[in-house]
């Protein structure tokens, strides 16, 4: 009885003297390294330690040997952090943990082992989102986990599932996600719940052909939904190379995965909409001041006149305020940032300065000629009367001031020229553009 336990214990256990010599290996060492028990009894540890790791097995082991005869240290807790050689040559991360003769009072030390890819990969996908990782990256760590703790399987991660298809994946399998309704993956991710393939014949001809050229013949889905939503939005897919279905074991850890999955999407998303947040005007969703300066910043180091700014201030919009209400004075200001971003060429910058102004940074201008284009763009998209959602309509026009960048300006200055000729064209009777007093109005 005593023997099958050593042998089959899931965490392998071997016996070593003082001088660290193997006296007697588990045959489940096998199936964590490869080794076989003959190949390593009578000889070192040191045979399967990766030299890296020695120096901090030596200290750890001494440690426990001359702790106090029958000490009430604890033998449980994580163990040391060893990488351990497989018989292949590549290395595995484990954790060690021993029991010394002083200990146990047996003639020889205890040492056992277990895989701890798991763990670091989990603990990598904490340090990437507490470190502001890409999500890419905090779920490349997370196939890592599910690498380590299911061997031989394909994974690939699933996120932003929208229209029939994942819009990003992470892992080695994306070529295996054929779109279409009976895919297993489609099937989870309509219905919320886990999807087990066993066999081929039941995929979807491209699913199937594309795992079958891999050698792979079942695949397991596991659906994640964030908080709040209706329906989930990300995936893990395994694949296997055998048709065997998942077993508690594994599929509690596929759900354990699934978890943190959860947890780094949600982050990303909290974090993408702070990020906005901090850059863009809540009630126009268009960029506010403080991003609209830090790129005319970037642009002046390096534009030397080949860009322009445009201020832009709605004439007469305290008055639709005023009559109407600020509610229809907001619904009027989301309308101007709306037609602003459809007139604007591809690649200019509008942003809300707040109240009723706001601002547009062209960043590749050949002459002025192009900016008084935009200006007069401007001026037309802006003359329409709005409806707004009452059905009442409005008409306000805009004073524009334009002033290009000089190379290295500060910020400062832009906009104080852009301010000021912005303010002349106000008083020359509004609805027009200026530009600073050496180049020639607008009529």
């Amino acid at each position: 009885m005593y023997r099958a336990i050593a042998e089959t214990a899931v965490n392998p256990f071997a016996i070593i003297d003082d001088e660290g010599v193997f006296r007697w290996v588990g045959e489940s060492i096998g199936e964590l390294l490869g080794w076989t028990p003959g190949e390593l009894v009578g000889r070192s540890m040191e045979v399967i330690v990766a030299p890296r790791s020695r120096p901090d097995v030596g200290k750890a082991f001494l440690d426990l040997v001359n702790l106090p005869p029958w000490s009430d240290y604890p033998c449980g807790g994580v163990g040391q952090l060893v990488d351990l050689v497989c018989r292949d040559g590549s290395v595995t991360p484990c954790n060690v943990i021993a029991a010394t003769r002083q200990q146990t009072g047996l003639p020889f030390h205890l040492v056992f082992a277990r895989r701890a890819g798991f763990e670091l990969a989990l603990d990598n996908v904490l340090e990437a989102i507490a470190g502001r990782a890409d999500i890419h990256d905090v779920l490349g760590h997370l196939v890592v986990s599910l690498h380590q703790s299911i061997p031989g399987c394909v994974v690939v991660i699933g996120e932003g599932w929208q229209d029939g298809r994942f819009a990003r994946t992470a892992g080695e399998g994306d070529d295996l996600l054929a779109e279409g309704p009976r895919s297993p993956w489609a099937r989870a991710m309509a219905t919320g719940d886990d999807v087990v393939v066993s066999s081929l014949a039941d995929m979807p001809r491209p699913a199937a052909e594309a795992a079958r050229a891999r050698g792979l013949v079942s695949c397991w889905v596991h659906p994640v939904a964030m908080a709040g939503d209706d329906a989930p939005s990300a995936a893990l897919v395994l694949w296997r190379s055998s048709d065997a279905a998942p077993s508690r074991f594994t599929w509690t850890a596929v759900h354990r995965a699934g978890r943190l999955l959860q947890l780094s999407l949600q982050w990303d998303r909290s974090h993408r909409a702070l990020a906005f947040a901090a850059t863009h005007d809540p009630l126009t969703g268009l960029a506010n001041r403080m991003a609209f300066v830090t790129r005319l910043e970037e642009v002046a180091k390096q534009s030397g006149g080949e860009a322009a700014m445009l201020f832009i201030d709605l004439d007469m919009f305290k008055p639709v305020n005023d009559r109407y209400g600020h509610l229809a004075g907001d619904r009027l200001l989301q309308e101007v940032a709306d037609r602003l971003t459809r007139i604007l060429r591809p690649g200019d910058l509008v942003a809300r300065f707040g109240g009723d102004e706001f601002a547009v940074l062209c960043e590749r201008v050949s002459d002025m000629t192009d900016v008084h284009v935009v200006a007069g763009r401007l001026l037309e998209a802006l003359s329409t009367p709005f409806v707004l959602d009452s059905g009442t309509v409005v008409t306000v026009t805009c004073s524009v001031g334009i002033t290009t960048l000089g190379e290295g300006e500060a910020p400062e200055a832009i906009l104080d020229r852009a301010d000021q000729a912005m303010r002349t064209a106000k008083a020359r009777g509004r609805a027009r553009w200026e530009c600073p007093p050496a180049s020639s109005p607008s009529a």
